[in-house]
């Protein structure tokens, strides 16, 4: 953990590779051993991603979180870290690899005149939510319409309606089912990523799948002819 200069933390609150294998078997229910390795990836990434960030950096899997349901698990880990001295708390979890150290600095500036700032995904959730200790209200925070397409504008519509000052940060995609994960390595044919999910999702999936470009049958066909040197 880094010295703690301005008692901002960025929170990776993630499920280990193994038990989001088991949530999200996106190589299917008989490749848990694919889904695992490929999570680990994600995982490695995203604390890649986390420690270049000029903040303290807080790791919660499923061993340190507490609650019943995620939304008492998520409200749990920002109430500890308030606790803990912090005013601002930054959360990111593990399923968008486009994020970038800039995205995560860009949040960490903006909560320095900002109550809340947070990462919209392209399905409707968030990829990063930070939020200031003198706002934080617990029930509230519980009440959210986490795991779902409806979050992003709820956080948004709440913001406007209370007058809290806020930053959105750019749009980024998520890794949460097998379409994603194509379209993912449609859009980012040269990663490493784009490589594993190509190499280990199944002829049959890759055929059935369709992105609402129609870029999918080509991309299959054409890429590996046209992929530089990979990188995450």
């Amino acid at each position: 953990m880094k010295p703690n200069r301005n008692k901002t933390v960025l929170l990776v609150f993630s499920l280990s590779a193994k038990i989001e294998a088991e949530r999200k078997p996106l190589f299917g229910g008989k490749k848990q051993e694919v889904s695992t390795q490929f999570f680990d990836l994600l995982i490695k990434n995203t604390l890649e991603v986390a420690n270049k960030s000029s903040v303290d950096v807080v790791w919660l899997d499923e061993t340190q979180q507490h609650g019943n349901t995620f939304a008492e698990r998520y409200t749990n880990a920002y109430k500890s870290l308030y606790t803990q001295g912090y005013t601002n708390v930054i959360s990111i979890g593990n399923d968008t690899p486009n994020l970038t150290a800039s995205h995560i600095q860009q949040a960490v500036d903006a909560m320095a005149t900002k109550k809340v700032v947070f990462g919209p995904s392209i399905d409707g959730g968030i990829y990063l939510f930070g939020v200031h200790k003198s706002i934080f209200n617990e029930d509230a925070f519980k009440n959210l319409p986490w795991l779902t397409s409806k979050l992003s504008n709820k956080i948004h519509s709440l913001a406007v309606a209370k007058n809290v000052p806020f930053t959105v940060l750019e749009t980024l995609q998520d890794i949460n089912t097998k379409v994603s994960a194509i379209e993912y390595a449609c859009a980012n044919p040269n990663s490493v990523l784009a490589s594993f999910i190509i190499a280990y999702l199944s002829q049959r999936s890759k055929k059935a799948i369709k992105t609402s470009n129609n870029i999918v049958s080509s991309f299959y066909t054409s890429s590996f002819l046209r992929r530089g040197p990979p990188s995450l």
